[in-house]
């Protein structure tokens, strides 16, 4: 079973005890969420065997079956990297990278938005709808953030963004 079958495993088991006892299930998950896939077979701080914190496909289509969860994103923006793409590292050396990076530019340019508002933009509007947790340094930066609450993406400009590979 792969890390993510295992996490929902164990996210139902957990509610179902909660309900057999009358108690409330889990009704917040907190996983790491962001535009630009991540490799995850790749050793992390706190896990030698690969960073199982990142919503993956198995972990997405649960969300998407179980909309009563609600979906929290731990550093959407990628600690500046969407800004500053030299600070992207090795587990975002992907083929679809520079695809999806190009569809996100566009899709800044098209909005006049800056490229982390769209992504904020897209992780609260998506079929798996994120909460972002947002860190910042500066109030600018803060108010950036919060302008992609008012960003609203096209159905055309979220395919785009969504079939970028």
């Amino acid at each position: 079973m792969g890390a993510s079958n295992h996490r929902t495993w164990r996210i139902e088991r957990a509610r179902s005890i909660a309900a057999a006892a009358g108690l409330p299930g889990y009704e917040v998950l907190q996983y790491h969420r962001s535009y630009l896939p991540s490799r995850v077979d790749l050793p992390v701080e706190l896990d030698p065997d690969g960073d199982v914190g990142w919503v993956g496909p198995d972990l997405a289509s649960y969300l998407r079956a179980e909309p009563q969860l609600t979906l929290v994103a731990y550093s959407p923006l990628l600690k500046g990297a969407y800004a500053r793409p030299e600070r992207l590292g090795a587990e975002y050396d992907l083929p679809s990278t520079p695809a999806r990076l190009a569809a996100l530019h566009a899709v800044a340019a098209e909005t006049g938005a800056t490229v982390n508002q769209v992504v904020l933009a897209w992780l609260m509007g998506g079929d798996v709808p994120a909460i972002p947790l947002v860190g910042f340094s500066s109030v600018a930066q803060l108010e950036e953030s919060l302008a992609a609450v008012d960003l609203e993406l096209t159905p055309e400009q979220r395919a785009s963004l969504d079939t970028a590979r």
